[in-house]
């Protein structure tokens, strides 16, 4: 029952359609019928040529997703049961909000913030593994992708010890590594529109 709970009031947080509301506020657009239709900072910058827009749903989706685990932690303790529970529930909410009809945002931001708030040092990882793919690429997608599937074979290449270091007690390192293999799983699922998208452009040769 507490996993559930915790799972469920995670969901309700992580699925608070930040980037939706922000922009219908300021543009009086629904988001999910412009630019790329995702429900998210890039998206919500885009379609409002705002860069503050961006921001400001960046910074409430990783407050969100860090407070979820917070409070979590508050209610029920860090106990790794409650808080994985809340880790999963935040990122799924975020992704697939009962708001709009399961149609929500990919995820980072929100799984950025809680991370935070549980092992910060994955976070240090996926940034790495973004910059290092932003570079070569020059295009967002192939960071976040790229790092989404690298950042976690790196956590287990990376020593116990450190990983430990850098992550709240309730946590061993396996549990730790496994719950964020399986966030990172639900991230990629939301970024397969992005890698078809990719894929497709350079078969064709971006024609």
């Amino acid at each position: 029952m507490l996993i559930l709970e915790a799972f469920v009031l995670s969901y309700l947080i992580g699925s608070l359609p930040t980037a939706y509301i922000v922009v219908k506020r300021k543009a009086n657009i629904d988001i999910r019928s412009a630019g790329s239709g995702n429900v998210g900072t890039l998206n919500a910058y885009e379609v409002t040529g705002e860069r503050y827009v961006g921001l400001v749903v960046l910074v409430i989706d990783v407050l969100k997703g860090a407070f979820a685990v917070l409070l979590i932690s508050f209610i029920w303790g860090s106990t790794s049961d409650a808080i994985s529970a809340s880790l999963i529930g935040i990122v799924i909410g975020h992704c697939f909000p009962v708001w709009l009809m399961f149609s929500g945002g990919r995820g980072l931001a929100a799984a950025a913030g809680a991370m935070l708030a549980v092992s910060w040092i994955f976070v240090v990882i996926w940034l790495v593994c973004w910059i290092v793919g932003y570079s070569f690429s020059k295009n967002v997608h192939v960071g976040n992708i790229l790092a989404i599937i690298v950042s976690p074979l790196l956590g287990y290449v990376v020593p116990k010890e450190i990983i430990l270091k850098f992550t709240i007690a309730a946590f061993s390192a396996a549990q730790i590594l496994l719950i964020y293999t399986a966030m990172s799983a639900i991230l990629l699922i939301r970024h397969i529109g992005p890698l078809r998208d990719l894929i497709t452009s350079r078969t064709t040769g971006g024609k």
